[in-house]
């Protein structure tokens, strides 16, 4: 038998060629490959577990905001096995036309098709089915459809959750909540910014690997991150008083276009908390809207409520009592320049410091602090400071706190050199900046008969109803003597109740006893530094801060109205008087006394009302619930529970459901219009 020479060679190279391949392999392996280098990253992978974030709350437990968890249906059009796919896909088509009602069965069947050809071929796999968000019972009723009620291994379904932020009452409170559409965002204002850690949770992380058939399965022997959700947080806001406040405010607003912007914050005098802060602004459109929080943001100089703070310390300091008689000058020349002028005093010999104060005169102040702190005015200062507070800086939860501003005695050079009549200028409200809650919270300390509170606005956070940490009343310390804060309330009733005082023609006949100051000061033109522009306009602050009841402080509020350049003068009285007064009224007329609420007893569950349990008695009877009145994530909450798919249009509380309340039940849909209950339109 002839052997063929060259058959053998070839064979004999290509088994050379055999081995060396093979050497080079054991080569690399030992050598150069490194292990979860390019292996490891195509073959397993971190699914994220969203978490959900937390709801923010008011002080009675209403929701203020919250997340829904939505679904968005997606497909790994390659995960089902042929015969899966092939009996089932003409089923799953007709099936999701008929739920989403956007494309005909054939269109859906094409497009998922398609995607598994691709996805066969090594191009993507994956699809979203639609791009409407699910609530959960339409995610469930979806997630039984042919193929994909075979789950994610063997049907491909992947649903993919989506946290929906909602606001039941709209723009109420806008600026102090905060505002973010989803979790992905990192919100910078309110409290959705200033409590971001505490609402937004932390992730969980799953792992996977891809098994030998290319199918992703849980890798079972890593272990499952779960994810954690964020904490509630509550507030000590009362919705009832904000809405109070802001419609008090749009009233004002709304009179004139000669105002563009205003404020009004309402305290609890022993506490410290906040019970309504509104922030409204003209919006250009004939609305309102809050774009920015002048609470908290806006200093300047405040103009006679800072006459309080001046009062204070020469009772304090035993200078003076109310019934002190000082000569009346209208024209005081003092420093040099132009005099103090103040007309309100034409009509006197001699004043009372109290009775200066009812009018607001300028001059009184001006000379009472010079004559008993001319000589010493860094020691009066650091009394507003150190001791009245009215010009010390506090910690707040909102971020965007602006910090007070006095001149300095001891500064000789520069623009904010120290000059003799910064003292006098100082003593009736200029020459000085502080918000309106510097202001409040000085007030809020006469009212709490010396004692400082500081203002907040978070009460606890919590988790499925359990206080995870509760933040008490903190005090600042105190800023005089209760003796002597009870002599400021005289003062401060004689400016309402005393005829002639300036807030007198406002609250004569208010069914609620008041003890307030009025105030007005020029704002800066910030192009020129000058209190009016070259054509000669103006623009005012104008103030309302006091108390209530009088004889029994509960309350404290501030009302600030900010004007447009005008030619016209404002007035604390005029413009923010009947805010405060409104505001108060409506207060008073809510509350059955000035009581705290008796504890309640029996078996009714603390987180349920009446309606609630009347609900869920309904559902039991196989009738439709009545949810009209009820905020919407009670009323999702109690509907989707029982069973209802739910779908909603507007914002606020339920105003109206079909089908209606007693209906005997023929349909798992249950459609709810909302209404902004709180936040009314002006007239």
């Amino acid at each position: 038998m002839q052997v063929n020479i060259r058959k053998v060679g070839i064979f004999y190279l290509g088994f050379v060629l055999l081995a060396l391949l093979a050497i080079g392999q054991i080569v690399n392996l030992q050598f150069i490959h490194k292990p979860g280098r390019s292996y490891t990253a195509k073959t397993v992978r971190e699914d994220v577990l969203p978490c959900t974030r937390g709801s923010i709350l008011a002080d009675d437990g209403r929701y203020l905001a919250f997340s829904i968890p939505e679904y968005r249906m997606g497909m790994d059009c390659v995960q089902p096995d042929s015969s899966v796919f092939a009996q089932g896909i003409d089923s799953l088509a007709i099936c999701l036309a008929n739920f989403y009602k956007d494309k005909k069965a054939a269109q859906y069947k094409k497009e998922i098709v398609d995607r598994r050809k691709e996805g066969l071929g090594g191009g993507r796999r994956y699809m979203f089915l639609n791009r409407k968000l699910l609530t959960y019972q339409e995610m469930k009723e979806v997630s039984s459809f042919p193929i994909l009620r075979e789950g994610r291994a063997r049907g491909g379904r992947d649903e993919v959750k989506v946290d929906h932020r909602t606001y039941p009452y709209g723009r109420l409170g806008f600026r102090t909540l905060g505002y973010i559409k989803d979790q992905s965002e990192i919100p910078t204002i309110g409290i959705e910014g200033s409590c971001d850690t505490i609402l937004r949770g932390t992730d969980g992380l799953r792992p996977m690997r891809l098994t030998e058939g290319r199918n992703w399965i849980v890798d079972t022997d890593k272990e499952t991150i779960q994810p954690i959700d964020g904490l509630d947080v509550q507030l000590t806001l009362d919705i009832d008083m904000q809405d109070m406040a802001q419609n008090a405010l749009i009233s004002v607003l709304s009179k004139t276009n000669e105002v563009h912007a205003g404020t009004v914050v309402v305290m609890e005098v022993a506490t410290g908390e906040i019970k309504a802060m509104v922030n409204l602004e003209k919006d250009g459109k004939g609305g309102f809207d809050e774009t920015y929080n002048y609470a908290i943001g806006r200093k300047g100089e405040p103009g006679s409520v800072f006459k309080g703070a001046t009062l204070t310390t020469l009772l304090e300091d035993k200078k003076v009592t109310l019934d002190t008689e000082i000569k009346a000058v209208v024209t005081w020349n003092y420093g040099g320049g132009q005099p103090f002028v103040d007309h309100y005093l034409d009509r006197y010999s001699t004043i009372s410091v109290k009775r200066g104060y009812e009018i607001s005169s300028n001059n009184v102040f001006r000379m009472l602090a010079v004559r008993y702190y001319g000589d010493k005015p860094k020691e009066f200062l650091d009394k507003l400071t150190n001791e009245r507070r009215i010009t010390k800086d506090f910690p707040f939860e909102l971020k965007g706190m602006a910090s007070a501003n006095v001149k300095d005695p001891d500064q000789n050079t520069g623009r904010a050199a120290w000059n003799m009549k910064d003292l006098p200028q100082i003593a009736m409200g200029y020459t000085v900046e502080i918000t309106p809650l510097h202001t409040l919270n000085f007030y809020n300390a006469i009212a709490n008969e010396g004692v400082m509170m500081r203002p907040h606005l978070v009460r606890n956070y919590q988790k499925e109803g359990t206080i995870i940490q509760e933040f008490k009343p903190e005090t600042l310390g105190t800023v005089c003597s209760p003796e002597t804060a009870h002599e400021v309330w005289k003062a401060m009733r004689g400016v309402v109740e005393s005829e002639g005082g300036t807030g007198y023609r406002v609250f004569k006949g208010c069914p609620v006893g008041v003890a307030g100051k009025t105030g007005t000061a020029r704002i800066v033109f910030p192009h020129n530094g000058k209190y009016q522009d070259a054509a000669g306009h103006k623009m005012h602050q104008a103030t309302f801060v006091g108390f209530f009841p009088s004889d029994a402080p509960k309350y404290s509020m501030i009302a600030v109205v900010y004007s447009e350049p005008t030619f016209g003068n404002f007035y604390g009285a005029t413009w923010c008087g009947p805010v405060f007064r409104q505001v108060a009224e409506q207060i008073y007329a809510s509350s059955i006394d000035w009581q705290e609420p008796l504890p309640r007893t029996g078996s009714l569950p603390e987180a349920d009302s009446y309606k609630q349990l009347q609900a869920r008695e309904d559902l039991q009877r196989g009738v439709v619930p009545d949810v009209t009145g009820m905020g919407l994530r009670e009323a999702i909450a109690l509907l989707e529970k029982a069973g209802y798919r739910v779908n909603f249009e507007g914002h606020g509380v339920v105003a109206a459901q079909v089908p209606a309340a007693g209906d005997s039940i023929r349909t798992q849909t249950i459609a709810l219009k909302l209404k902004e209950k709180y936040i009314h339109d002006p007239q």
